[in-house]
């Protein structure tokens, strides 16, 4: 019989692992966005110019400690059965 801490372990390291990708993912297109050599920007020429707004490196960071928070919710839900 699986324990109700191991459930929501995994759950909970499923979600920080969906987080995790999503933030990676938005932070890698907002880096993409904003080269100006980027070559569909290159191609079309009504597209405005990107943004000037500040992009941190904290999408990045906060997306490697989510994936590896999951990690370790995984881990512990493994070892809980």
């Amino acid at each position: 019989m699986v324990s109700v801490v191991a459930v929501v372990a995994a759950a909970l390291g499923l979600g920080c692992f969906a987080l995790g990708a999503r933030l990676l993912k938005s932070d890698l297109a907002a880096h993409r966005v904003a080269r100006s050599d980027d070559p569909e920007f290159v191609l079309d020429p009504t597209r405005e110019d990107p943004p000037d707004d500040e992009i941190d490196g904290n999408g990045l960071e906060r997306g490697f400690m989510l994936l590896v928070l999951g990690g370790l919710c995984l881990l512990f839900a493994a070892l809980s059965l």
